[in-house]
């Protein structure tokens, strides 16, 4: 019930909301939104990187995800894995503490080049105009510039297959201990808090793969927070399973979410995919990638003291 006594409606001021950004990524309706940042935990051999493997291929042939880089100490061992997401060799990088900031160059370089090709296909409209004139009414310098850009071939074309803003990605995997998460100065937390931001707003999801989600030295408190994504596989720590909980603010008992977990994990290597910005309310919680699930949400009786006290 409202506690205002009275109200009256100015009609003084009107709301107006955004337009969509140059570089949202429209995805299906019932796939998870784009740029995310994602973790996925659980323990080793766990399904962590096949899991995420089939996401990226799945992403990739949609044309969500153009490139897709990849930082672990153990790409030659898990190579099989990788091959599946199609990532090329050049663009796997150990996690030494200066990574970031070369995938940062990277992205920039990305948006730099699309914002040249559309500089391009402006300046091919105009040669287009350019050619229906005389030609002795043309800058003769003018001409060896469109000749050089290899107009007289046909219009400039996009690097990758389908002519949008470059969609990218960054799979950080097995790097426990390593520069990229125990040294501040690797950026890592700063890269997962603005990565929606990087390339001028062209952004960059985030992957990070990991055996525990809240480890000493492991995933800063920062990143866990602003995680859109959490693929949670079988634990055997109940203590890791209560500290997640304790951060996620859900709208559930632990007893239930315990529950959840383990119906989920009965199947073997599948996970809980728990969505925390999702398009709409039932797409909150899946078992893997493709099963949506409403957990069981009982409510709690209230004692007799609780009653009294309202």
């Amino acid at each position: 019930m409202s506690t205002l006594h009275s109200s009256k409606k100015l009609n003084k001021f009107k709301t107006s909301l955004p337009k969509k950004g140059a570089f949202t990524i429209e995805t299906e309706s019932d796939f998870p939104k784009l740029h995310t940042l994602c973790i996925a935990s659980g323990k080793r051999g766990g399904g962590k990187s096949i899991a995420t493997a089939n996401f990226i291929k799945s992403c990739k042939d949609k044309h969500y995800y153009d490139r897709v880089w990849l930082v672990t100490p153990t790409y030659y061992s898990n190579k099989a894995i990788w091959d599946i997401a199609e990532i090329a060799e050049e663009d796997t990088f150990e996690p030494d503490v200066s990574v970031l900031k070369d995938i940062t160059g990277m992205v920039e370089a990305e948006r730099a080049e699309w914002d040249h090709f559309l500089h391009l296909k402006e300046m091919y409209k105009k040669f287009q105009k350019d050619i229906r004139k005389p030609i002795n009414r043309l800058d003769p310098e003018l001409l060896l510039e469109y000749q050089d850009l290899d107009f007289f071939e046909g219009p400039p074309t996009w690097k990758y297959p389908i002519e949008q803003p470059p969609r990218l990605g960054v799979i950080i995997d097995d790097c426990l201990g390593t520069p990229l998460l125990s040294k501040p100065s690797a950026g890592l937390v700063n890269m997962c808090i603005k990565h929606r931001h990087l390339g001028k707003g062209l952004g960059i999801s985030i992957f990070m793969l990991v055996q525990s989600y809240c480890a000493q030295g492991g995933i800063n408190r920062a990143i866990r927070e602003n995680c859109t994504l959490l693929l949670l596989f079988k634990l055997n720590q109940d203590a890791q399973i209560k500290k997640l909980y304790s951060e996620t603010d859900l709208d559930m008992t632990e007893e239930q979410f315990i529950d959840m977990c383990k119906e989920v994990h009965s199947i073997d290597y599948n996970f809980l995919l728990m969505d925390f910005a999702p398009k709409a309310e039932h797409f909150k919680f899946r078992s893997g990638w493709d099963t949506l699930i409403q957990p069981k949400i009982k409510t709690e009786l209230k004692t007799s003291d609780d009653t009294n006290k309202e």
